[in-house]
């Protein structure tokens, strides 16, 4: 079981999560200027991965990065999956309805790859 984090741990996630929060106040704020070519743009940005993987490579070493990278790579099939049953779906359904279709089929792929992907290590 790892420690719980120091007060300077619970800093350093709440830096994180507001990151965070910039960003989807932006693509938001894109979006409401009916910019979506440039939001769709920024979603699909590895901008999240990197600053995922820059902690991850510092906190966890270069092994975890390699196996996060890995991972991400099988990533792109569900998340393909996910886009095309939303662009499919859109408009022909109310929009949770489509949203929550859309992240089932990327959830039932990821689930098939994190079992192959386990499997293999």
């Amino acid at each position: 079981m790892s420690p719980a984090p120091t007060n300077a741990g619970y800093v350093d996630i709440a830096i994180k999560a507001a990151l965070g929060g910039v960003l989807i106040a932006v693509l938001l704020s894109l979006a409401r200027m009916r910019q979506h070519v440039i939001t769709g743009l920024l979603v699909s940005m590895p901008v999240i991965s990197l600053y995922a993987w820059w902690w991850i490579g510092t906190e966890q070493g270069a092994e975890s990065l390699r196996v996060t990278v890995r991972a991400a790579i099988f990533s792109a099939i569900p998340w393909v999956a996910y886009l095309a049953v939303v662009y499919l779906l859109a408009g022909r359904a109310p929009l949770w309805l489509v949203l929550a279709t859309g992240w089932f089929a990327w959830f039932a792929i990821a689930l098939v790859f994190y079992a192959v992907l386990q499997a293999r290590t």
